[in-house]
């Protein structure tokens, strides 16, 4: 992997510090063996909902982040079929999709902590609402909008490298 695009990977150990816990026991919520009896069941999922709905907001940002590193994956490839001498698969805009991608992790980072700043803090939020009514709806709507854009950016580009692999795979096919 190139340096640029390495630097970019939000890895397992540094989500697992951003967000305070194993980012397996959020994607996984139902783990471990499969219980033998009904009552091992029923406790089973009653752990496995309440971890579902303690963990729902971070879980769809590790999904996020997933799926970030899936179009890291994606540039990569695309490179390395580059350097394997298949000229004409090189991305086109390959420093700006490098560079948005930058903005992306920020923003995910971003996310992140706040959720954990939140989660970690959920009693004192709920015991004085009125501290953070304001600064949240205003957070909201400014990270909305922002995620709007960036994705919309960020698609844009990623469609771009998948219709250049898609090409080029076409291309190879067509060499057979």
């Amino acid at each position: 992997m190139r340096p640029d695009v390495q630097c970019l990977v939000i890895t397992e150990e540094y989500l697992t510090n951003l967000i305070g816990l194993n980012p397996d026991r959020v994607r996984y919520f139902f783990q471990g063996e499969k219980p033998k009896a009904l009552g091992d069941f029923l406790i089973k999922l009653v752990k496995a909902i309440i971890i579902w709905l303690k963990f729902k907001s971070v879980r769809r940002l590790v999904k996020e982040v997933d799926s970030y590193n899936a179009v890291i994956k994606a540039v990569d490839i695309n490179d390395q079929l580059e350097e394997a001498g298949n000229k004409g698969v090189g991305l086109s805009n390959r420093e700006r999709v490098i560079q948005a991608l930058g903005v992306m992790k920020v923003d995910l980072v971003r996310a992140l902590k706040t959720e954990r700043i939140l989660r970690e803090n959920k009693m004192f939020i709920t015991k004085h609402p009125q501290l953070f009514t304001t600064n949240l709806t205003a957070l909201t709507a400014l990270q909305v909008s922002d995620q709007a854009c960036e994705y919309g950016r960020v698609l844009d580009q990623a469609l771009q490298v998948a219709v250049g692999v898609q090409e080029e795979m076409r291309r190879l096919q067509n060499r057979s």
